[in-house]
């Protein structure tokens, strides 16, 4: 939707209304298809610019070819062997020498979109910049390198837009202050709000409100208000097909986690599985069953590329793309019990058992004492975090918690202090009852600015109980002290 709006708003400034054809999820399904090549030869198409999708098109390319149309594709999806007969291809994977990390979609929009107006600053480069830096962090692309640049132009392009600009009322909505803005904010609360339209309802809505505003701005809202609440449900309904809870250890859950139902809707699976990765450590597949046919969505753990998996049982698969960690395809629903075996083998035959761990890394060991604004603020210069640039997680041995309460929705997050310091664990709240005793806490460290103050406050990422793991902790304490002093 990014991309999209990136050409849409060259081709306005140069007098030209482009005709626009967003994939519907449940219509259409994903990327190019051979319908949509027939309505855009109805409309008097003659050129066709494929945006973040096309890659793997042949046949689609072939026959838009045939209805004497030429296409430009713009992609940065895993290429395969064979690649679409088009007059034009912009990927950064088919030039040996294009530097990694390689751009998302948005990225490889907004370097064309600078390529044709031939100057670093033009018309709505700001507004352009922004909508480069939304895509490549939604797309959790590596923040580092050419990304890394891009995305921090992005954000402080965001914090000088003016504030009837699409993309600021957009900030506004979600609460997000952009004289502060973070990569962070990107992911978790714009994002999710842009994705909302194109998993419940329509992807037009979000692309009118991030050209426009207006009326779709108040609908974005309304329904990603609706996707937290349907993603929680079903993943609860996930979660008791699979037999899984939070107290299952790593070792009892299978190196695979599939699930496939009629209730789970196309854009919901991607969210779904994520949501599983993240929790058991594992590759997840979660599909929405259509009578004969699957929609699936895949995500997956650094040590297994999901599109090379996919590529190895292509004989199963409809269609299927995407990139190392998070994928998507079709396939006959006859195929599932045979496609999870065979995913499920290549997994267990390429990956070790202890990279299939849950693990949250710590990059050093911290006393309350040490928690200071001086380095909160240090720390922010080694923004914008997010894939390839994580942010520092912080080791907090044997601490006592005060002043704990529920907040939130449900009660679902938990607020805290840890001495004089402020803390706060989303998601947490569910732990309330079990946190007299101490802790070993991991921790993000950030600024909490209220009523002209600004303090230092903690982000708590996960816990433990420290009576629970003393030997593990002392050796953990120990490897922590090596890397902070390296």
């Amino acid at each position: 939707m990014t991309a999209t709006a990136l050409l849409v708003r060259f081709f306005r400034r140069n007098n030209v209304e482009p005709f626009v054809r967003l994939p519907h999820r449940v219509r259409d399904g994903y990327g190019l298809k051979r319908h949509i090549i027939k309505e855009m030869r109805t409309q008097g198409v003659t050129l066709l610019i494929t945006v973040d999708a096309g890659i793997s098109s042949i046949e689609e390319v072939h026959e838009a070819q045939e209805s004497g149309m030429d296409t430009i594709i713009t992609d940065h999806h895993h290429p395969h062997a064979q690649i679409p007969p088009a007059y034009a291809i912009v990927h950064p994977a088919l030039s040996p020498r294009y530097p990694r990390p390689h751009p998302s979609g948005s990225g490889v929009a907004f370097a064309l979109v600078r390529a044709l107006e031939g100057t670093e600053e033009w018309e709505g480069h700001k507004e352009d910049l922004c909508l480069a830096m939304l895509g490549t962090v939604a797309d959790v692309m590596e923040l580092t390198g050419a990304n890394r640049t891009l995305v921090t132009a992005g954000l402080t392009a965001l914090k000088h837009l003016p504030a009837h600009a699409p993309i600021a009322k957009l900030c506004a909505q979600a609460g997000v202050d952009r004289s502060r803005v973070t990569a962070r904010d990107i992911a978790y609360r714009i994002a999710p709000r842009i994705n909302a339209a194109g998993r419940l309802e329509d992807p037009g809505i979000a692309l009118q409100a991030l050209l426009s505003g207006e009326s779709a701005l108040a609908h974005l809202g309304v329904l990603n208000a609706q996707r937290q609440d349907l993603t929680a449900s079903l993943l609860a309904d996930v979660l008791s097909s699979l037999h899984l809870s939070t107290e299952n250890s790593p070792q009892n859950v299978p190196p695979l986690l599939a699930a496939a139902s009629v209730q789970y809707p196309e854009g919901i699976v991607g969210l779904l599985a994520g949501k599983l990765t993240e929790g058991y450590g594992k590759p997840s597949i979660v599909a929405c069953i259509r009578g004969d046919a699957c929609i699936a969505s895949l995500r997956s753990v650094p040590a297994y590329h999901v599109t090379e998996g996919l590529e190895r049982v292509e004989g199963l698969l409809t269609t299927y793309g995407g990139h190392a960690q998070a994928a998507g395809c079709t396939f006959p629903t006859k195929n599932y019990p045979e496609l999870i075996a065979r995913l499920l083998d290549d997994i267990s035959a390429r990956v070790r058992p202890q990279d299939l761990v849950p693990t949250l890394p710590v990059d050093a060991v911290l006393s309350p004492q040490n928690i200071t604004r001086e380095l909160a603020q240090a720390l922010g210069h080694l923004e914008p975090f997010g894939e390839g640039n994580p942010e520092p997680l912080f080791f907090l041995p044997n601490v006592s918690l005060s002043a704990v309460r529920t907040v939130g929705n449900d009660s679902r997050h938990l607020q805290c202090s840890i001495g004089t310091t402020k803390a706060v664990g989303f998601q947490h709240g569910h732990l309330r009852s079990r946190l007299n005793e101490p802790l070993d806490l991991l921790c993000r460290i950030g600024l909490n600015r209220w009523n002209g103050r600004t303090d230092v406050q903690l982000f708590i990422e996960d816990m433990r109980h420290t009576e629970c793991s003393k030997r593990n902790a002392a050796s953990e304490m120990q490897n922590a002290q090596r890397i902070l002093h390296s």
